[in-house]
């Protein structure tokens, strides 16, 4: 699985750890890192957010992360194929780490692998799916921050 960072706003550069955010993500998809394919993250701003929700998901505000299964093409001739991608909202990354008494980078990792996990089939619609799921993605995080 190939991993693609793109930051489409200003995340400072000091907060663009490409390849921790990468290991990161592998790390969510679980059993489906050895598909031949990839993954975009894309850091954007509360204006790109706001347009994705509403030309794909008629949500008219602002959210966290929002993230997309692309299916699998019948065919692919042996090319990467897109698995899916995943739009954080680095601003609200921002607003939102110290309510939740992280880092700026540990709340951009929460929304890249809280994503990720919903492209590997992890639903959160519960409040008991809610909390294993926020529980699976802060154990990879404190992984792969510890080293």
């Amino acid at each position: 699985m190939k991993i693609n960072i793109f930051y489409q706003t200003d995340v400072p550069k000091y907060l663009r750890r490409t390849g921790t955010i990468q290991k990161a993500v592998l790390a969510a998809l679980g059993p489906y890192r050895k598909e031949k394919a990839e993954v975009n993250i894309v850091f954007v701003d509360k204006e790109e957010i706001l347009r994705i929700n509403k030309a794909y998901l008629n949500h008219h505000y602002v959210t966290d992360v929002i993230s997309f299964n692309q299916p699998k093409p019948d065919f692919t001739a042996g090319e990467l194929w897109t698995f899916g991608d995943v739009f954080v909202c680095y601003q609200v990354a921002r607003e939102q780490a110290k309510n939740f008494g992280h880092t700026f980078l540990q709340e951009m990792m929460m929304y890249a692998v809280h994503g990720s996990l919903h492209l590997a089939g992890m639903d959160d619609h519960t409040p008991p799916e809610r909390a294993e799921m926020d529980k699976k993605a802060e154990a990879i995080i404190a992984r792969t921050l510890k080293g």
